[in-house]
């Protein structure tokens, strides 16, 4: 069946139906789904059509860690193997 066949079908139960509260419980929930899809579409964002690691660095403030916290982060860590083997294991 087609979406507009569907939609069609979906009217005719509506149409057809004399429950108020049903009705008005079928108000509520078709507002909440409404509500549920500008959420999600104010979360989305467009894309870029291509990523500039430069431009994503300026964007967000980036700052390279100086060669003293990165030397003072691999003494602290303490690692034993060598580069050719943590690579390995990878």
């Amino acid at each position: 069946m087609t979406i507009e066949g569907r939609k069609i079908r979906l009217v005719k139960l509506i149409t057809s139906l004399d429950d108020e509260l049903l009705i008005s419980r079928l108000e509520g929930f078709l507002g909440e789904l409404n509500k549920e899809g500008d959420i999600l579409l104010n979360l989305s964002k467009p894309m870029r059509e291509k990523t500039d690691v430069e431009e994503l660095m300026k964007e967000q403030n980036y700052k390279h860690p100086s060669k003293d916290l990165l030397n003072s982060i691999s003494e602290e860590a303490n690692i034993e193997e060598s580069i050719e083997d943590l690579l390995e294991m990878i």
